[in-house]
């Protein structure tokens, strides 16, 4: 798998999951996989049809993505095709039921309406898998839900020996039960990853919508849209995406717009215009839909809250799906909070009207919030995460905390008298002094406190009530499809302890809004400076830039040539990679983590030539920094946040000083301390974006990839991340809870714990064979693999592999067959060993036989070892 993964793919190994899970298909599992945005679900429908031979139909609920999706893999040599109302090649439908394509697509309003006879052909021509896009619109307690996806699982008697496979980003735990059952899946393998989006800055702002504001945003879009990538912003209604899309043309930006209203071809133009990088910005209602496949995309503003957080996350998850950085900016006013009827109208089901009210309810509370944004929208999904992430807006301003304890007393007790029946409106007019009709009939104007709250706004007490929410004072719920607030347990304790004369310090920070409110409104006309986040430029020299640049010209030029999106050439963090490294032949363009196959057939002379042509002038040298072909990728958050002295001094013993987690554990501050104290202090220094040598930890700590896969083993048959003692129950006593909090931590951060441990493991075989080579020569190579191999069986291919090293004299010639077939016979060897058993052709003729086969991509290297392709 891993070599049909680098030829048509570009990627030397597999993302976390990602490998399980295509193994699990190709055992014929039916497999439901809830991974975030970007984190490569496409990937596990993608490959099993290139192994098998056989066709894997993909159901996905929108035109524009399957064409993108076809596009771009056609791009990378694999034949795929869509069905659907546009398809105008006549011949498809045919090729498709003869099994022709290696990826089929439809929607689901299409594979349902197909005909029998279609899928028995079908099926004989060889199906290898059914993938459900998007899967949560299954659902009715899912955001989207789309009641023709309801209608597939009439396809699970047709195609009942045929695996399938579920895939989404956004499913609570009820959704991911909805979609099992839905789908009919027989003992499915679930693989939840995180949701976490680390390259991602999230950050919410209180806004007025009025013209001053929007000139304000448009202005701020201009100056942001010069650094490169696009933008998406996302508006609620059609008026206000007409009114940006005209106010940034008259500001000379090149921009297209996309609602429902517009007729199908001109919506169809917009689409193309901005996935070919023709303009940068595309305004847009949600009908420009899910599962937008542009990597590029830097900064998603939303101007307006979204009706749910599911709906939020899937579309700034449109965001930075190469892994650069990216800000997601939100724009709201109170009058979004108040759209739950517009949106159930015309909704019968009960429990999807009231999932739908529930959802927008989180919405607001993810713009209210004071703590952090990641943390509440990992929660929100079921995922765990302790500390702050330090890439929102929440985590990098300063926090502005009062003591609120006569503000919450007033509320919290107005809330109460009320009898918890109604929404915060009716207590906060209460508090204000309000005599309306309602407030008489109910004689809340005998209240005590009636009148008692008019040094604040509406706003203000709205904003200090969603801060108790969030607190745990007070809980909303939904009753009749109505918001009702009630004051919790632990609010009836604090009121318990207080009165109007005195009460109990209640520290609590200040929203962003009660701080605009008590500025009296100033800010909230204002736009954040999303330049401030713009992308750090700093990985780059002046000269380097400029050569990115022209990278950027090319493949556009490129793109323009073959009718296709420019990313589907190759993505920005490739075209970073073939920058910083500057190859000079195709075997060094080859091996660079990202570039498949089809780029170096077919446009991999044109990058040399074009690389060639510009160094001159720019002062730069060919084969520039090779560790750029194969980053580990690495986290790195905007602020390090305080650890307390006895958890910093844990992490700077262990990872300055060098010592190991028992060194530390011994020389505890006032004593020793358990070992698992110290790995838990480690590993909160490295969440609070501290550096840590992780290949050194893990083998510290006795983290192997055999352990990795019994813990993702273990995750997958429980179906959750959320508590450790399930997962720890499922495993053999030799993994611990402190192996399991490792792995979810290094996933968490976005390092890959395979990546991790095999470049480890590489680095070790090869760094000691060539010390050995260099310092003993090779009769002291040959006595060191004798004394490595006493431990492996005498039959096992390695032994024989060394024994037939080091049996015999005789000289042996290479060339392209005799080479080829010894990387075959000895997988992941190095260039000394090949070198070494072909004593009788000179070193550098078999570095170049290498280079040759490289050049062909018959066989390809990394970490300093080949395997065959």
């Amino acid at each position: 798998m891993e070599s049909i993964l680098k030829k048509k793919f570009g990627y030397s190994q597999f993302r976390p999951y990602q490998k399980e899970i295509i193994e699990k298909v190709l055992d014929g599992n039916d497999c439901l996989v809830v991974m975030s945005t970007g984190s490569g679900k496409s990937l596990c429908y993608q490959v099993p049809p290139l192994v098998t031979g056989k066709t894997a139909v993909v159901i996905s609920p929108l035109l524009s993505l399957m064409q993108d999706q076809v596009m771009s893999l056609k791009q990378k040599g694999i034949n795929a095709e869509y069905l659907g109302s546009s398809q105008t090649d006549q011949t498809a439908y045919c090729q498709a039921e003869d099994g022709a394509f290696d990826v089929l697509y439809m929607t689901p309003e299409k594979a349902s309406l197909l005909p029998k006879r279609f899928w028995s052909n079908l099926l004989n021509a060889g199906i290898c898998l059914l993938a459900v896009d998007e899967a949560h619109c299954i659902s009715e307690w899912g955001h989207d839900f789309r009641k023709e996806y309801k209608q597939l699982d009439v396809l699970r008697s047709i195609l009942f020996n045929v695996p399938f496979i579920g895939l989404t980003a956004t499913a609570t735990q009820k959704v991911q039960n909805d979609i099992v059952l839905s789908l009919k899946m027989i003992d499915p393998y679930i693989s939840t990853g995180s949701f976490d989006r680390k390259n991602l800055f999230y950050g919410v702002k209180p806004c007025c919508r009025s013209q001053a504001f929007l000139e304000e945003l448009v202005k701020e879009v201009t100056k942001y849209n010069s650094g490169g990538g696009s933008i998406i912003i996302y508006c609620t209604t059609v008026k206000d995406t007409e009114q940006i899309y005209q106010l940034l043309m008259d500001a000379g930006v090149t921009t297209e717009m996309y609602h429902g209203q517009m007729g199908s071809k001109a919506r169809e133009q917009s689409h193309r215009s901005f996935i070919r990088d023709e303009v940068q910005v595309m305004v847009a209602t949600v009908a420009f839909g899910m599962g937008i496949d542009k990597p590029n995309i830097r900064c998603v503003i939303h101007y307006g809250c979204p009706k749910s957080l599911e709906s939020y996350y899937q579309e700034s998850g449109r965001c930075g799906r190469d892994g650069l950085p990216s800000v997601c900016f939100l724009y709201y006013s109170r009058s979004d909070f108040a759209k739950s009827d517009f949106y159930v109208a015309g909704v019968h089901s009960e429990n999807q009207r009231k999932a739908i009210t529930e959802s927008l309810m989180a919405a607001e509370k993810y713009c209210l919030l004071a703590s952090c944004r990641r943390r509440f929208l990992l929660k929100y999904f079921g995922e765990q995460w302790t500390a702050d992430c330090g890439n929102c807006d929440n985590c990098t301003r300063t926090k502005v905390e009062r003591d609120l304890s006569k503000e919450s007393f007033l509320l919290l007790s107005c809330i109460q008298s009320c009898g918890g029946r109604w929404g915060l409106n009716m207590p906060i007019d209460v508090l204000r002094g309000s005599r309306s009709r309602k407030i008489m009939e109910n004689n809340f104007d005998k209240l005590l406190m009636h009148g008692h709250g008019k040094d604040y706004t509406v706003l203000w007490w709205k904003a200090l009530g969603g801060l108790l929410i969030a607190h745990g004072y007070l809980k909303e719920i939904v009753e009749d499809l109505y918001r009702k607030v009630r004051v919790s347990p632990m609010g009836l304790q604090y009121l318990c302890s207080a009165n109007f004369e005195r009460q109990p310090p209640l520290i609590l920070p200040l929203t962003r809004e009660m701080i605009d409110e008590e500025d009296n409104g100033a800010q909230r006309s204002s736009v954040e400076d999303q330049s401030s986040i713009a992308i750090d430029d700093e990985r780059f020299s002046e000269a380097e830039k400029r050569l990115y640049s022209i990278l950027l010209g090319l493949r556009m030029e490129l793109a323009k040539e073959n009718g296709t999106a420019p990313y589907a050439i190759c993505g920005d963090q490739t075209l970073f990679r073939i920058t910083k490294t500057r190859p000079s032949t195709r075997a060094r363009l080859a091996n660079i983590e990202g570039v498949n196959q089809h780029l170096v057939t077919n446009y991999g002379d044109k990058f040399l030539h074009t690389i060639s042509d510009a160094l001159e002038e720019l002062g730069l040298s060919l084969n520039g920094d090779t560790n750029a072909a194969h980053p580990i990728e690495k986290v790195c958050h905007s602020a390090q946040r305080n650890l307390n002295p006895a958890k910093f001094d844990a992490w700077k013993m262990w990872q300055i000083s060098k010592s190991s987690v028992k060194e530390v554990a011994m020389m505890g501050r006032s004593g020793p301390i358990k070992e698992q104290t110290v790995i838990s202090y480690i590993l909160e220094a490295a969440q609070t974006g501290r550096e840590l040598d992780w290949a050194r930890f893990c083998l510290d700590t006795g983290l192997t990839l055999q352990i990795i896969s019994l813990i993702r083993a273990a995750i997958s048959k429980i179906g959750s991340r959320e508590r450790l003692k399930p997962i720890k129950e499922e495993l053999p006593e030799m993994v611990t809870y402190e192996h399991i909090k490792i792995m979810l931590t290094m996933e968490n951060l976005n390092i890959s714990p395979d990546e991790v441990l095999s470049s480890t493991s590489s680095s070790l075989l090869g760094s000691s064979t060539e010390t050995s080579i260099d310092a003993m020569g090779k009769e002291s190579l040959v006595r060191k693999q004798k004394f490595n191999d006493s431990s492996i069986c005498e039959s096992s291919p390695k032994k024989l592999h060394k024994q037939e090293m080091e049996s015999t004299e005789e000289e042996r010639e290479a060339n392209e067959n005799s080479i080829m077939e010894f990387i075959k016979a000895h997988d992941r060897i190095s260039s000394t060993e090949i070198i070494n058993y072909f004593n009788g052709s000179k070193a550098e003729a078999v570095a170049y036989v290498l280079n040759c086969l490289e050049t062909e991509f018959l066989v390809y290297k990394k970490n300093g070892l080949y395997s065959a392709l």
